[in-house]
């Protein structure tokens, strides 16, 4: 692959979040991949962090606020670690509030790099929010399934990305779920050289959410990557004979 000076950066420096057209007129695709992501890494995972953690953070008040005149609600905010939400969720499974505490303790460990205990953890938030009607309950519910792919993704496991095609393609779940679960599926699809794959998500993400979401810029980043992923994989047409 061609060196490139900015390679030498570190990691952290936010001039590499600057697309700049000019390198990508001579690269060949491992380069413009690679300059995409060191490009644009930082600000999709800060961009991830803040939504998913102002997600958790509002919801969880919403219902500590609710529910702190309850038993339960003074239980659960008495929890001041991770062992004590674990406690929590345990001895309230099903609970609305169980499955928020779960959702914290996930969290860190995922933060913390444990990611088999992460994915247990999400699995066991998805069940506390399994028949929940309410909107905001089901998008907890969602990202509980998103992080719960996401985490197996990262471990590796046989099949995972089928639990960010379920969220991908549920017409409930909020554009800043759905999205990333599309703009990663297009990403990983991309580095598997997969691109027919990589366009669809890249399409879908046109046709099923609102012009303005929040993963909008690092769809059109990616696209300015590989400008062929904008373009629509044709069906086949059922009236022209197969040859011989």
């Amino acid at each position: 692959m061609a060196e490139d000076s900015s390679k030498q950066r570190p990691p952290d420096d936010d001039r590499n979040l600057v697309v700049v057209d000019d390198d990508f007129i001579h690269a060949d695709a491992e380069d413009k991949l690679w300059l995409f992501w060191q490009r644009n890494q930082t600000v999709i995972i800060r961009g991830t962090t803040a939504v998913v953690i102002g997600l958790i953070s509002f919801l969880a008040f919403h219902f500590w606020q609710i529910a702190r005149q309850s038993s339960l609600g003074e239980s659960y905010i008495a929890c001041q670690d991770d062992n004590a939400r674990r406690a929590f969720a345990a001895e309230n499974k099903g609970e609305v509030l169980a499955g928020v505490a779960l959702l914290e303790v996930a969290d860190n460990l995922r933060k913390n790099n444990k990611l088999t205990e992460a994915a247990q953890a999400y699995d066991e938030a998805v069940l506390s929010f399994k028949n929940a009607e309410a909107p905001a309950l089901k998008a907890l519910g969602t990202r509980a399934k998103l992080y719960a792919a996401l985490t197996k993704v990262d471990l590796g496991q046989a099949g995972a990305e089928a639990g960010l095609v379920v969220v991908a393609n549920d017409p409930t779940a909020p554009d800043t779920l759905r999205g990333y679960a599309m703009i990663v599926l297009a990403n990983n699809a991309l580095t598997q050289g997969d691109n027919a794959s990589a366009a669809k998500w890249i399409n879908l993400m046109d046709k099923r959410l609102r012009p303005s979401n929040v993963w909008a810029a690092d769809k059109n980043w990616l696209v300015r990557s590989e400008p062929g992923l904008l373009t629509p994989i044709a069906a086949p047409n059922p009236e022209t004979p197969a040859s011989p």
